[in-house]
């Protein structure tokens, strides 16, 4: 899958290993996965712990999550807080946003 390559890719670059990546580096990461795949969509969650992910043919990835998800919540940066988060959490990232820049 090309997120993968995007993860490996994104190692690489910043020599950080694959669990940094969500640790500061997720935003970075989606945009690059969106930008090798450009029907995926960036969402980011920024209540309790701000993240960045991708929506991508019916199911959400992050760099920890190669496979997808059917729920956001179940990526494994929210496993710990997944009742605290409501499905309206999750924000399409759209350009001009000032969560995040581009």
């Amino acid at each position: 899958m090309a997120f993968e390559w995007v993860t490996d890719r994104l190692c690489r670059h910043r020599q950080i290993a694959l669990e940094q990546i969500n640790r500061g580096h997720c935003y970075e990461w989606a945009s690059l996965a969106a930008q090798r795949c450009p029907s995926a969509q960036i969402f980011y969650v920024r209540r309790l712990v701000p993240h960045a992910f991708i929506h991508f043919a019916g199911l959400w990835f992050d760099a920890d999550t190669p496979r997808g998800v059917r729920d956001w919540r179940s990526l494994p940066l929210f496993r710990g807080c997944r009742n605290l988060l409501t499905p309206a959490s999750a924000v399409r990232w759209v350009p001009g946003d000032r969560f995040w820049h581009r």
